[in-house]
């Protein structure tokens, strides 16, 4: 079964992308100049199923609507920009609790990966809510599934437990 991931995207002349999975762990990150759009679905889309991508900025910007459209994924973008000071705190937080270094590169990766981390933070109390509500049935075993159900076909908890068991 394919990863469920979160993509953050930092468009412009060189675009950064961050790929993580829900558990927050990274998959990829990296930037190139004038990367088109088609290059940078494949990039973000060959480690598994993006299902939402993450904006550090409001309102998101069209290429990143534009990708999520084409991939069908759900946009996750902030009610206001995130300021650099909020970005670095995301991203220095995230870095310091990794067991292996992570090598970010230039300004467009660290605002990719604050826009994946910020989209993965705003879906953690449905992760916990799906966790908690697994562990009260015990079900923990069907996560992986009950999880893409919610996150991917936004089925309902209760139902896509019911569906699984």
């Amino acid at each position: 079964m394919e990863k469920i991931l979160i993509a953050g995207i930092d468009p412009g002349t060189v675009s950064g992308y961050a790929i993580i999975d829900i558990d927050g762990n990274l998959v990829s990150i990296g930037s190139e100049r004038e990367l088109t759009t088609g290059d940078l679905i494949l990039k973000i889309t060959k480690y598994g199923k993006i299902f939402a991508i993450g904006s550090d900025v409001y309102p998101c910007p069209n290429l990143t609507n534009k990708i999520a459209t084409r991939i069908g994924a759900k946009v996750i973008s902030p009610d206001h920009d995130l300021k650099y000071l909020e970005k670095i705190k995301i991203v220095d937080t995230y870095l310091k609790n990794q067991k292996k270094r992570i090598e970010i590169t230039n300004k467009h990766e660290k605002d990719a990966l604050a826009a994946a981390l910020y989209g993965l933070k705003r879906i953690n109390g449905l992760l916990k809510k799906i966790d908690d509500h697994l562990k009260e049935h015990d079900k923990l075993y069907l996560k992986e599934q009950v999880k893409r159900r919610v996150l991917v076909d936004n089925v309902p908890i209760v139902e896509a437990l019911r569906e699984l068991s």
